[in-house]
């Protein structure tokens, strides 16, 4: 059964040159491609069993990867035949194929996150879905989708979108995003919208927030690096290098 779903369908225009001919999640980290990192991070986690969500120059993932065995995984590939956004996934996944609560995460963003703990958080409130937040200054995320989380921080009470950050960060220093790591019950399926393109942002996790449903919230704390940019990248890196190889991976 799949464990956990990544997300690998993003062009990275940002980087460019670096991703004029590669697809973002292959741009390379101290000589190995940021993705790696992510699965490794999984498979020390005991996560081997991934679809990998892909797109814009998708078959040089697959032919990085393979079927994962080089790296002790089993990998298997959702290949969009066209551009289907953030939650295409969710069209392109065989749901019966699933666990009962399964991982979706971003293949280009590191994140040292206890994936145990984030597991047990999820399980332990028997929620729909749980979602990793990262809290930054709000003037910092005043143009992001805003996560409100309860004043425990264990569950979450809204997904504000975007139009109205800044005022839902009115008054705050701090705010919380998502990580782009969520943990999702396969009956999240009854709320996919059918639409398309459909994003996780603007569709699914709306609908999730909306549903009357319980849904979890993770306090993230470990470290989390968005690689959008050069800058960021290089942010990436200097934490890389100043971890011991066992934290690196391989």
């Amino acid at each position: 059964m799949i464990q956990a779903i990544l997300l690998a369908g993003g062009k990275g225009t940002r980087l460019a040159p670096l991703t004029d001919n590669l697809p973002k999640p292959l741009v390379q980290i101290h000589g190995k491609p940021m993705m790696q990192y992510v699965l490794e991070h999984l498979r020390h986690a005991g996560i081997t069993n991934i679809a990998i969500s892909v797109a814009h120059l998708g078959h040089m993932i697959s032919d990085q990867f393979g079927d994962g065995s080089s790296l002790g995984m089993n990998l298997s590939y959702l290949v969009e035949p066209e551009p289907m956004g953030t939650g295409g996934w969710t069209k392109l996944v065989n749901w019966n194929d699933l666990n009962e609560n399964f991982i979706v995460a971003n293949a280009d963003n590191l994140f040292w996150i206890d994936v145990a703990k984030f597991i047990e958080r999820h399980r332990s409130h028997g929620d729909i879905a749980t979602i990793a937040g990262i809290e930054l200054p709000s003037a910092d995320i005043a143009k992001y989708e805003i996560l409100r989380p309860d004043l425990d921080h264990t569950n979450l009470d809204a997904y504000v979108d975007r139009s109205q950050a800044e005022l839902e960060l009115a008054g705050k220093e701090t705010g919380f995003i998502s990580s782009g790591w969520y943990i999702m019950n396969k009956a999240v399926r009854d709320m996919v919208d059918d639409v398309m393109p459909i994003s996780n942002e603007v569709h699914v996790w709306p609908h999730i927030a909306a549903s009357g449903k319980r849904v979890g919230f993770y306090h993230a704390t470990e470290p989390w690096f968005d690689s959008g940019t050069h800058e960021r990248l290089a942010r990436v890196a200097a934490h890389v290098a100043s971890l011991t190889p066992s934290l690196r991976g391989g």
